[in-house]
């Protein structure tokens, strides 16, 4: 994959007064791509944002392998998907189709979260 961007303009679901801490926007061809968006924010403002996205369609529950709230939302595609992992004024979120990032968002989050 090439990488595209920063992440900066993405708009996503995020807690209040999140700030982007690390972005980047990875694209092979027209159709396998994987975003990733890292914030910060205040940690009432990230449970208050978990609380939010059931709503939004996200399924949540909190994950024994991150010790973390985990949300996914499948995207309109098989191989689409949007997962976030929010913890401690944390908020990590991926997205992406044709591709499994799962086994990426777990590194991502062991060397962010420890």
């Amino acid at each position: 994959m090439t990488l595209q961007s920063n992440g900066e303009g993405f708009v996503r679901p995020a807690p209040e007064g999140a700030t982007l801490a690390l972005g980047c926007d990875w694209i092979v061809g027209d159709a396998t791509g994987l975003l990733l968006l890292i914030s910060t924010a205040q940690p009432d403002a990230v449970t208050a944002a978990v609380g939010e996205l059931p709503a939004e369609g996200y399924s949540c529950q909190v994950s024994d392998d991150f010790g973390a709230d985990f949300c996914t939302l499948p995207g309109a595609g098989a191989d689409t998907e949007e997962m976030i992992v929010a913890r401690e004024g944390v908020w990590i979120y991926m997205s992406t189709v044709n591709r499994n990032g799962r086994a990426f968002l777990s590194e991502i989050v062991q060397g962010v979260l420890g």
